[in-house]
């Protein structure tokens, strides 16, 4: 009789003993391996796994997970794709910062981002003042040209002008035509940067990125551009001629082109008398400057 108790009691204790042991393995949080980034990973970047190292995270909940690349899925996520904005020092990596369509062939043929039969890249040197610190890959930009000064009175254009094909345009004008200087006119519109070279960060970068090391990111040197063909000599113009500035697109804005005006000389003088009184109904700058203001 004693034996039968002590049978079930050496059950009893083992069937304890692995209950609790199930307890504790169901109630201890589930741990993910995380890859984060070593160092700031500018955007643009080929990920390979040398810029990360592993993280064992727990208590981490599903959906904040799911946006994340972890260890598991990084071979069909991450590996050999290209980010689209910049990974901060010790920050894992979200599947929204990584180009799903960019190969790893594009760390050493940029053309492989080219996929239309029609595109080129163009590479356009850059100085920080004209672009800033936060432009990315994958940003949008406008292009805008100043010929001419103050100094100079008019530009001249020709009574006529003809096609390649000998085609006479506007055969119907017989004066000269004058621009007076100097103008300023947006002359390329939706280029898309498909990468950035920048200077390596140095000590003597700003103090606000010597107080933020994690973040700091080298001055930006040059873009490069997707051109189609046509705009090809246009941009050559652009960057050959006069004085050019830039202007960033919203991320989610519109990729239209609708054309503009421009602005002379005359259009300043107009702008400025329309000013003068310090009359806050008078005419606003594109009211008085822009011709073809949509009705």
């Amino acid at each position: 009789m004693r034996k039968i108790f002590l049978v079930l009691g050496v059950i009893l204790g083992v069937i304890v003993a692995v209950g609790i042991y199930m307890f504790i393995q169901f109630s201890r949080p589930a741990t993910v391996d995380v890859p984060v980034a070593i160092g700031p990973i500018p955007a643009g970047t080929v990920l390979k796994p040398f810029l990360f190292r592993i993280v064992h995270m727990s208590n981490v909940d599903k959906d904040t997970l799911s946006q994340w690349v972890t260890a598991a899925d990084w071979a069909n996520v991450a590996d050999g794709k290209s980010t689209t904005s910049d990974i901060r020092s010790g920050f894992p990596v979200a599947r929204a910062q990584i180009d799903p369509n960019s190969s790893g062939a594009v760390e050493t043929r940029l053309s492989n981002a080219i996929t239309g039969t029609n595109d080129y890249y163009v590479v356009v040197p850059v100085k920080p003042d004209e672009v800033g610190a936060y432009i990315q890959p994958f940003d949008r930009i406008d292009l805008i040209v100043s010929l001419g000064s103050a100094s100079l009175s008019a530009l001249t254009l020709p009574p006529t002008m003809t096609t390649a094909a000998g085609d006479v345009v506007n055969a119907d004008l017989n004066v000269t035509q004058t621009i007076p200087l100097p103008i300023s006119k947006l002359i390329m519109q939706d280029m898309t940067i498909i990468r950035i070279d920048r200077a390596a960060p140095s000590a003597s970068n700003s103090a606000a990125r010597a107080a933020d090391p994690a973040n700091a990111t080298g001055d930006v040197q040059r873009l490069y551009l997707r051109v189609t063909r046509d705009q090809l000599e246009v941009l050559s113009f652009v960057l050959n001629n006069g004085r050019h500035n830039y202007a960033i697109r919203a991320a989610t804005g519109s990729q239209e082109t609708p054309p503009s005006d421009g602005v002379t000389w005359d259009d300043f003088v107009r702008w400025f008398y329309a000013q003068r009184g310090n009359n806050a109904k008078g005419a606003a700058p594109f009211d008085t400057i822009s011709p073809s203001r949509p009705k």
